[in-house]
């Protein structure tokens, strides 16, 4: 029921995205060679509650090998509602049943086909098959929906880039993220100066770029879908020492995001709360955003973010160091807009926002598939959304002793 009352409202806003009257009160829908923008005010309107327990839950802090999880990558559902979870450190993909039994494990640790050496994820394909990423091997392996085959294929990468596959990018694509990072090897010639000059010499970026390459798969390079930023990063010299210096990122700095699926790819820069749709074709035709800018950073968010360094613990001298190196650099005027975003099932967006350290709850605005802002919806932050779809999350969820679990809990609508 659920499911089909979100298929219903996206139906209904598309529709009225086709008469200007129908247009919801405040929203600006123009139209730029072909690219529908619309622009939707500020409001706080609940769009969704998340459940506050899960309706199915896979995972054990002790028990069978196969409930037992050390580093999850992906979740994702088929069509008949078997889950599809990838874990990174066992290097293998299990799937299990809508009622979360396990029916079976694909690949291991290893080179050959089926095998990997780094699992970036696994994701569900039209056909049922299983598509899977690994970046050290630069590898696309697809599994067969109702038989045994394994197929794989290269990617074909620009020498230039450092290339991350992330996922999906759309019908019969594979997106990932490249940026030019690159090592300067000092070894025959002379280097000269501090260690952080040293390091700044060895370590840097050409740029702060970042390209959204789409692959076939068959490995073959289609194009560049969108290009955004990366986080800044800088070295910092410690009080401990000349010896002493660290490549961080800077703080509040945003990063560009994209992430595919069989809607297309959606794009933020991270910088603004405006999200970007392109078409399998690679051309844009949607931009939704809001008429708001995120908030104007202040010294005590910069207290709040050293104060709250991960689970680590740090002496006060320490933080004392950290603050005054961080306003030594030049940072960002405003917090980050957006850290994430997601296509759900119906065709909606659902952008994560910034989320200072320390706050216990993500704000997920969601924008229906015509762009028009819909409400928001509040997710505990120990719970990483991976899928939307019919009616209900996919995540993984993590406890206070680090376990993680994946869980599907329903979404309840007003």
């Amino acid at each position: 029921m659920r499911y089909m009352f979100v298929a219903a409202a996206a139906i209904l806003h598309a529709a009225c995205s086709e008469s200007p009257e129908a247009t919801p009160s405040g929203v600006e829908v123009t139209d730029s060679a072909g690219t529908r923008i619309v622009t939707s005010p500020p409001a706080d309107v609940v769009f969704a509650e998340l459940a506050p327990e899960p309706a199915l839950s896979i995972g054990l802090l002790d028990g069978p090998e196969e409930l037992l999880f050390g580093d999850i990558e992906s979740v994702a559902r088929d069509a008949r509602g078997n889950v599809i979870v990838a874990d990174g450190q066992a290097l293998e993909i299990r799937v299990f049943g809508p009622d979360g039994g396990w029916l079976r494990s694909l690949g291991r640790e290893g080179e050959a086909p089926g095998e990997f050496l780094d699992l970036t994820g696994a994701w569900v394909l039209s056909d049922g098959g299983i598509l899977a990423l690994d970046y050290r091997l630069d590898r696309i392996t697809r599994f067969g929906a109702k038989d045994a085959s394994v197929r794989t294929a290269t990617f074909s990468n620009p020498e230039d880039l450092i290339v991350l596959p992330v996922g999906l990018g759309g019908t019969g694509a594979v997106m990932s993220r490249a940026s030019f990072f690159s090592y300067r090897n000092p070894f025959g010639r002379t280097v000269t100066g501090s260690l952080e000059e040293i390091m700044e010499s060895m370590f840097g970026y050409e740029d702060q770029r970042l390209l959204f390459l789409r692959h076939r798969f068959d490995g073959t390079l289609i194009d560049t879908v969108a290009e955004g930023i990366d986080q800044s990063r800088a070295v910092l010299s410690s009080e401990r020492g000349p010896d002493v210096v660290e490549m961080v990122a800077v703080p509040f700095s945003p990063r560009s995001i994209a992430r595919g699926s069989a809607h297309g790819v959606a794009f933020t820069n991270g910088a603004t709360y405006e999200i970007r749709v392109f078409d399998d074709a690679g051309d844009l035709r949607l931009i939704a955003r809001l008429d708001e800018a995120p908030p104007v950073r202040t010294d005590q968010h910069l207290e709040t973010y050293v104060r709250n360094p991960g689970g680590r613990q740090r002496d006060e001298a320490w933080v004392r160091e950290r603050l005054g190196q961080y306003r030594s650099l030049e940072l960002p005027e405003s917090l980050p807009a957006y850290t994430l975003v997601l296509f759900a099932d119906t065709g909606d967006l659902w952008a994560r926002r910034y989320r200072m350290r320390g706050e216990s709850m993500d704000r997920w605005d969601v924008f229906a598939a015509d762009g028009v802002h819909l409400g928001r919806t509040m997710v505990p932050a120990s719970f990483r959304i991976e899928e939307i779809s019919r009616g209900q999350v996919v995540g993984i969820a993590t406890d206070e002793l680090g376990v993680e679990r994946v869980e599907v809990r329903d979404l309840s609508f007003e």
